[in-house]
C-alpha cells in the first residue's frame, strides 16, 4: 500500500510540472488559446491585450507558464473558480478589478503626500489617499502591490530632524579689536553688499571665539537681537528675525534720527544622522540716507555650511555704521526749564557695528 501511495504522489508531482511551452513571435491571444487547448483548461482574456511573445520552457506548472508568457507584455492572470483570466494592469480597464485586490498599509513616519512624491511614477497609479493621512490604499494586481509595499518599506523611514540653536548678536567692532580679532574681508571667503551705510556679508569665521562671545554678552557689550531653537528636516525651511537700530545725523543742525533694521535668517538644507548641510540666507531691510530723507533698501545673500552636531559656529552676518548720541552740558543749569537748552550740548559718535550669527545644531531624532 505504501508503495502505491509513493507512486501516486510521484505521479501527481510529475503531472503538475508537465507543462511544456514553445512559442516564437506568436500573438499572445493565439498562444493563450493554444495553451488552454493543450492543458484542457479555460483561459479567457481582456480584449485589450495584444502583442507577440517568444518563450520556451519545459516541465513547468501551468501557473509558471502563464507567468512566463505574460511577463514581457506586463499582463497578469487570476483564477476565478476553474477559469483563468488574463487582464491588463491599466486601472482604466473595465476588467482591472478582476485581477486586482485592495491592501491597506499604515505609514509610520511619512504621510501619503510624502509617499506620493517619493514613489516612482509608475507606482503612483495604484495608490490612493484615505481619510487617515498616515495610511495608504494600494489597489493593484498582487505582484504590483507586493512591489509597491516593498518600496514603501524603503521609503517609510524615520526622518532625521535637527534642532538648531540660533542667536543673532550685535557687537561693537572695537570690542573685536580689543580681543585681537580682525573682520575677514578676503574676497574668496565673503559675499558683501554695500549701499553706503550697510555692508551685508556672510563669512564662516575660522576663529573659535566662543568664550569671547559669551563674555561680551554677559558684560552687556554685545546684544542678543534674537534667539531661538529651530527644528529642521531635509528639504524644509526655518527662520528667525532680529531687530536693531541705526542712528543717523541729518543736515547742518545734526538732527538725530534712529531707524530700525530687520535681519532675517532663513535656514534650509539637508539633515543627516551625523551632520547637516545647511544653506543660510540673510535678508536685511534697512534705509539709505539721502540728505534729509531715507530710502528703504533691502539685500540678501546666502552661504552654505556643512556643520557637525554639538559644535558652535559663528558666521559674519551684517556690518553697518551707526551714530550714537550722548547729551551733556553744565550740571544743574541744563535742566532749568526754558533756558536749560542754552547749557546743553550733544556729542555724536560713529561706531562700526557687526552682527554675528551663532549656530549650534544637534540631532533631535524624531519626525516633525
Amino acid at each position: 500500500m505504501k508503495k502505491y501511495l509513493a507512486i501516486l504522489i510521484i505521479s501527481l508531482i510529475t503531472l503538475a510540472f508537465s507543462v511544456d511551452i514553445y512559442f516564437y513571435q506568436t500573438d499572445i491571444r493565439d498562444a493563450l488559446n493554444q495553451l488552454g487547448m493543450q492543458e484542457g483548461v479555460s483561459i479567457i482574456y481582456d480584449p485589450l491585450i495584444s502583442g507577440f511573445i517568444s518563450v520556451e520552457a519545459y516541465n513547468i506548472t501551468l501557473e509558471k507558464a502563464l507567468d512566463l508568457m505574460l511577463l514581457p507584455l506586463g499582463y497578469y492572470w487570476t483564477k476565478i473558480d476553474n477559469v483563468y483570466f488574463v487582464g491588463t494592469a491599466n486601472p482604466d480597464s473595465p476588467n482591472f478589478a478582476l485581477i486586482s485586490k485592495k491592501y491597506l498599509l499604515n505609514l509610520r513616519f511619512i504621510t501619503f503626500d510624502d509617499l506620493y512624491n517619493a514613489l516612482p511614477k509608475v507606482m503612483t497609479n495604484y495608490i490612493y489617499k484615505t481619510p487617515n493621512k498616515n495610511q495608504v490604499l494600494i489597489y493593484a494586481p498582487a505582484k504590483i502591490a507586493s512591489q509597491i509595499a516593498e518600496t514603501i518599506t524603503l521609503i517609510d523611514k524615520q526622518i532625521p530632524v535637527a534642532e538648531i540653536q540660533v542667536k543673532i548678536i550685535e557687537i561693537d567692532e572695537s570690542d573685536f579689536i580689543k580681543f585681537g580679532i580682525s573682520w575677514n574681508n578676503e574676497e574668496n571667503n565673503i559675499t558683501s553688499y554695500n549701499n553706503g551705510n550697510l555692508q551685508l556679508s556672510l563669512n564662516p569665521l575660522n576663529v573659535n571665539f566662543n568664550i569671547i562671545m559669551d563674555t561680551l554678552i554677559s558684560s552687556g557689550n554685545a546684544k542678543v537681537l534674537a534667539e531661538g531653537t529651530l527644528k529642521l528636516k531635509s528639504n524644509s525651511t526655518a527662520q528667525i528675525t532680529g531687530y536693531t537700530t541705526v542712528g543717523f545725523t541729518l543736515g547742518k543742525d545734526n538732527t538725530y534720527v534712529e531707524k530700525k533694521i530687520n535681519t532675517q535668517i532663513i535656514i534650509s538644507g539637508y539633515v543627516f544622522a551625523d551632520h547637516a548641510n545647511l544653506t543660510l540666507k540673510s535678508v536685511v531691510e534697512s534705509f539709505i540716507q539721502n540728505s534729509s530723507t531715507f530710502t528703504p533698501v533691502g539685500a540678501s545673500v546666502e552661504t552654505n555650511l556643512d556643520i557637525k552636531y554639538e559644535q558652535p559656529y559663528y558666521i559674519a552676518g551684517l556690518s553697518f555704521d551707526s551714530v550714537t548720541k550722548q547729551d551733556g552740558g553744565i550740571p544743574g543749569l541744563k535742566d532749568i526749564p526754558i533756558i536749560g537748552n542754552l547749557f546743553k550740548n550733544s556729542t555724536y559718535t560713529s561706531r562700526k557695528k557687526n552682527i554675528v550669527i551663532f549656530i549650534k545644531a544637534r540631532l533631535a531624532g524624531e519626525n516633525l
